[in-house]
């Protein structure tokens, strides 16, 4: 009975779909500029069976990640402060969000919905190396051996100079993030809204700068 938006729908390896959806709640939005009787949109992830779109599974942000943890600013309508725009499977069987407005991406618990860890935001699990951090980011993808890829936005409004392609490898031991190899556009270019990861892959959008 939601509805689906644009950002995701991936087809796992059990003929299950993963979908991007979202909610309006109620809420205390004084930690972040706003009334103590707002309301905000929350990020949901559904997991549907195919092709009946049964509901299998069911995550939602507001009900594990807090509002603080936003960078977007109330502007007098109900707050996007997550903004969910790619879901993907880890090896174990997780699920890899990423929530463009925290400017983090989170490894859920396909089977209780508890987050695991956070890589990047106010909240990180890991200690952010030289270069890795980034915001308003898409497409966070998982590639086995703690290693993800990110494209970096870096604005909408522009925090950083640059958009950039990132592969970040994590070290859950130590706790620490390590940045692999970053894509970038010469001259410098700034996406707002989408990615170019499908033309980095195609090697037509960026060019690799080793670090």
């Amino acid at each position: 009975g939601r509805q689906s938006d644009l950002h995701e729908f991936l087809i796992t390896p059990e003929n299950t779909g993963l979908i991007t959806t979202y909610e309006i709640r109620d809420a205390d939005l004084s930690s972040v500029g706003g009334p103590s009787n707002g309301k905000v949109i929350g990020g949901m992830v559904q997991e549907i069976a195919l092709p009946s779109g049964r509901v299998l599974f069911e995550w939602k942000s507001l009900d594990h990640v807090d509002v603080s943890e936003t960078h977007a600013v109330w502007m007098g309508h109900p707050l996007d402060y997550f903004h969910i725009n790619s879901i993907d499977l880890t090896p174990d069987g997780g699920l890899l969000v990423s929530a463009r407005n925290t400017w983090a991406v989170y490894k859920i618990s396909r089977r209780t919905g508890e987050v695991r860890w956070r890589l990047g935001g106010k909240r990180s699990d890991f200690k952010m190396g030289k270069g890795t951090v980034f915001a308003w980011q898409h497409d966070a993808r998982h590639h086995g051996h703690n290693r993800v890829t990110i494209f970096d936005d870096g604005a909408m409004p522009q925090v950083e100079p640059q958009s950039r392609g990132l592969v970040i490898q994590l070290d859950q031991k130590s706790g620490t993030a390590r940045l692999v190899r970053k894509y970038v556009h010469r001259p410098n270019r700034i996406v707002t809204r989408l990615n170019g990861l499908g033309s980095l892959a195609s090697g037509g959008w960026m060019s690799a700068v080793p670090t």
